[in-house]
């Protein structure tokens, strides 16, 4: 699947002990806005799912909105879609920054 994304930053990670559901989790709690995964979810961890997070996005306490938020992997073919929205609208501001 990540073989459809050139990008060096793009990465796959392995969460084994679940601490970045459990963030997940919490910010999908917390921030209705945020977008809401349509699956993948057993006992109280969200799994197998693709998270797109834009490239300025904050990381800190809580986990920043992802821009796109799906699973199951092998069914989320559209988030490359997203990612590539996403490196056109940073190639844009960067033809019509004033630098």
């Amino acid at each position: 699947m990540l073989d459809r994304l050139s990008d060096a930053k793009v990465r796959q990670y392995w969460d084994k002990s679940h601490l970045f559901a459990a963030q997940l989790a919490r910010r999908l709690k917390s921030d209705p806005e945020h977008p809401q995964p349509r699956c993948c979810k057993e006992g109280s961890v969200d799994w197998d799912e693709v998270a797109v997070y834009r490239q300025d996005a904050r990381w800190g306490d809580q986990l920043p909105r992802a821009a796109f938020l799906n699973g199951p992997v092998i069914q989320s073919l559209d988030f490359a879609d997203v990612v590539a929205e996403l490196q056109l609208k940073k190639a844009g501001s960067k033809l019509t920054s004033p630098n």
